[in-house]
């Protein structure tokens, strides 16, 4: 064969699929994940042991996997936004409900989220059916994921809701009975009124009402067109594994308690 044609062959050798296709550790030298959260007690928090027992799980199988992982703390809205697109900064944002976007697919289940109304004691909310929340002011926290029932409702401009940016302004606002419930997840309302002084003060006239609850899955939302984006599968398979160690998230809720559903009144 001449230099000429050899140097054809080399040439379309490049092209092939085989060298195109370059493993996905090569897109992350120093092996680092980032990914996209929010300040979400006791789930995920920069100002918890390990981020937050729902941080500490997806860090952990990165870890199984070869991979450091950052997690930027974000406004939920922009932590969506961030991960988005077709040139998202981040490989996948956490945690997210069940959702059908073009953009992600979903983790498997990396933890479990109780999703009801909280209350004031001297006002308790009466439900019989759904129809009876148009008679309440709902407090929702803005882009949060509500109940399924109570998001239908919002849609169909069936529910009177005032927005707020965060559960402890919703919580704060429900103790001077300016809304008469809002939605909050059970653990999340738990954790800050047993650690935020304000709530503390204000802890004895809150109530969780399990009337309107619905327990979610949650899970990491990875961009499909992120380099990264085939990480996926080894990670749900490795969390299907779950082989944690046994010290693994000492200081929260058991293991046990991250994918299984319980709620303890």
């Amino acid at each position: 064969m001449s230099n000429y044609m050899l140097g054809i062959c080399f040439l379309l050798s490049l092209l092939s699929p085989g060298i195109l296709a370059a493993p996905v550790q090569s897109l992350h030298k120093d092996n680092t994940i980032y990914l996209a959260s929010l300040e979400w007690p006791p789930f995920t928090s920069q100002q918890l042991a390990n981020n937050g027992k729902t941080a500490e799980l997806v860090s952990h199988i990165f870890k199984n996997m070869g991979y450091r992982v950052v997690i930027d703390f974000l406004p939920w809205s922009r932590a969506v936004k961030l991960s988005s697109g077709r040139n998202p900064k981040y490989l996948a944002y956490f945690p997210e409900y069940p959702l059908q976007h073009d953009d992600f697919k979903l983790s498997g289940c990396i933890g479990y989220s109780h999703v009801g109304l909280a209350e004031h004691k001297e006002s308790p909310l009466n439900i019989n059916s759904t129809i009876d929340l148009q008679n309440y002011r709902l407090g929702v926290v803005q882009d949060y994921v509500n109940t399924t029932t109570i998001d239908q409702m919002i849609k169909d401009k069936r529910l009177n809701i005032e927005v707020s940016l965060t559960d402890k302004q919703n919580l704060l606002r429900l103790s001077l009975q300016r809304l008469d419930a809002v939605v909050i997840d059970y653990d999340v309302m738990q954790y800050l009124i047993a650690s935020d002084p304000e709530l503390k003060a204000i802890a004895h006239v809150l109530h969780f009402n399990s009337s309107e609850y619905e327990l979610k899955t949650l899970h990491m939302a990875v961009n499909i067109h992120h380099p990264a984006a085939s990480l996926l599968k080894e990670f749900n398979q490795v969390l299907s594994a779950q082989s944690l160690p046994s010290n693994f998230i000492t200081t929260t809720t058991a293991h046990a308690g991250l994918c299984q559903p319980w709620l303890n009144r």
